[in-house]
């Protein structure tokens, strides 16, 4: 058993960074960047290049202003350093497709690089990147509050719009919105003669050969919240198997596989339709079986039961991907917020907030995602970033700042042992542990300093499983 007790404020911040630790200082300095790929899985677990298993807390980089990439709403260095000092190790970086191809077959580079930079400067923070294609109601002309879809691939056929409907109201109200889907997954030929779908996978393949050689990126999200059209009555309440497995997951199968043509090795992840959001079962499968697959997935979940969560990690299980919660937040509401974290972390889930700054409203512009909303105690939290394990259980109780992480020292990917010396990383707020912290430690010995932002420990020889409880002193 090792205790240790310290009064010494946190040192700053350390990140996960791929199998690397940088050291804590006062302000994180920027880590070069290994010769490696992005994480892959073991099972429903996101793994690093020495085989821990990696969890991510992030928050959605969306910019739905002209011209569509964080730099331009000014995000910078100092937001990038914010991230990474309160403990965030993953953004979701949103890209638009209306700007990524503004014609059929015509690609805008100069756009994808300014995304690319985005995520290099997020990269020298040791934050991966989830690459997102991202769309709320498709189209403006149907709808929509931005362009994330091209005019030139909206096909309404004259269908009227319902007079500013809001969102998600759109898509209910709307019947230009349910006929420009209903045409988009019938494949409807672009103006070249083109179907739509080959389109978007021709342009995914175009977007990711920029990134593929980018060690610090988790992967790419196929599509946001695909909407089913016409069909959306027959997703609730039950979902609706028969849109998922017959309509979506073929579409997304086209995007991976052109991905695949130009990177083998960061993972896919696909996503079920809309209606998940709110809690209806997932039936998406894995597109391609791809080995190196993800499910994409986010809890808007209404009501004191929240099936989102399980939905999805069902669902990826039942495929042996990885489920990650891509999309929560939305609200300042504490109370809300601290559920649905509790809730992941019973779950053991990886996750990505979506805070209010990136909802753009005519009296609100867009922000970067680092103000207030990400600072509330529900959203910073202490959490295990890196096992030299297998997670068991953690658990955060806010009220006593009390931490505790149970995990068994075998490998997830392979069940054996890991090398002497692994260690076991875990972050501990600054806002959390104001005044240090008390660890103790049954099984591992704690090789991190006092006080260190980052906790770090190994576990001792023979041991089995490691208890860790984190308490103020």
């Amino acid at each position: 058993m090792t205790v240790i007790s310290s009064a010494a404020r946190c040192l700053g911040a350390a990140m996960l960074v791929l199998g690397l630790t940088a050291p804590a200082s006062a302000a994180p300095a920027a880590p070069a960047a290994p010769a490696a790929a992005g994480p892959g899985h073991a099972g429903r677990w996101l793994t690093d290049d020495q085989g821990r298993v990696v969890t991510v807390h992030g928050v959605n980089l969306v910019y739905k202003k002209p011209p569509y990439f964080p730099a331009a709403g000014g995000f910078g260095e100092q937001d990038a350093r914010f991230l990474a000092e309160n403990g965030f190790n993953a953004v979701r970086l949103g890209f638009a497709w209306s700007a990524v191809e503004p014609q059929p077959g015509v690609y805008d580079d100069a756009y994808i690089e300014q995304i690319r930079q985005t995520q290099q400067l997020l990269a020298r923070y040791g934050i991966l990147s989830l690459v997102d294609s991202h769309q709320d109601a498709f189209n403006e002309s149907v709808g929509a509050s931005w362009n994330g879809f091209p005019d030139w691939a909206t096909f309404s056929d004259g269908y009227p719009v319902q007079p500013n409907p809001g969102f998600p109201e759109v898509y209910f109200t709307s019947p230009a919105q349910n006929q420009t889907w209903a045409n988009f997954w019938h494949d409807h030929a672009a103006s070249d003669g083109v179907g739509v779908q080959e389109h978007y996978a021709a342009m995914w393949a175009h977007v990711a050969q920029r990134f593929a050689d980018q060690p610090y990126v988790l992967g790419y999200d196929l599509i946001n919240e695909p909407w089913p059209g016409w069909d959306y009555p027959t997703c609730f309440p039950d979902g609706c198997p028969a849109f998922e497995r017959g309509v979506l997951a073929p579409f997304e199968a086209k995007a991976m596989a052109a991905i695949r043509g130009v990177d083998r090795r960061h993972l896919l992840f696909y996503e079920p339709s809309l209606t998940n959001d709110f809690g209806t079962p997932d039936f998406v499968p894995n597109p391609t079986g791809d080995p190196d697959a993800g499910l994409s997935f986010h809890d808007y979940c209404f009501g004191p039961v929240d099936t989102c969560v399980t939905n999805g990690l069902a669902r990826a299980a039942a495929d042996g991907a990885v489920g990650v919660v891509t999309e929560f937040g939305a609200t300042t509401n504490a109370t809300r917020l601290t559920r649905l974290t509790d809730r992941f972390d019973e779950n053991m889930a990886s996750w990505m907030f979506w805070s209010l700054a990136q909802n753009q409203t005519p009296h609100h512009p867009q922000e970067p995602p680092t103000g207030p909303n990400l600072t509330d105690p529900a959203i910073v939290r202490p959490y295990p970033q890196a096992v030299a394990g297998t997670p068991q259980q953690w658990q955060y109780d806010g009220t006593t700042g009390t931490f505790t992480l149970r995990y068994s020292t075998r490998r997830a990917d392979s069940g054996g042992p890991f090398a002497p010396g692994a260690r076991t990383e875990v972050f501990l707020p600054q806002a959390v542990f104001p005044g240090g912290y008390r660890v103790d430690s049954r099984g591992a010995t704690v090789v991190s300093a006092p006080g260190a932002r980052l906790l770090q420990l190994t576990a001792d020889p023979g041991q089995e499983t490691v208890q860790v409880t984190v308490t103020r002193p």
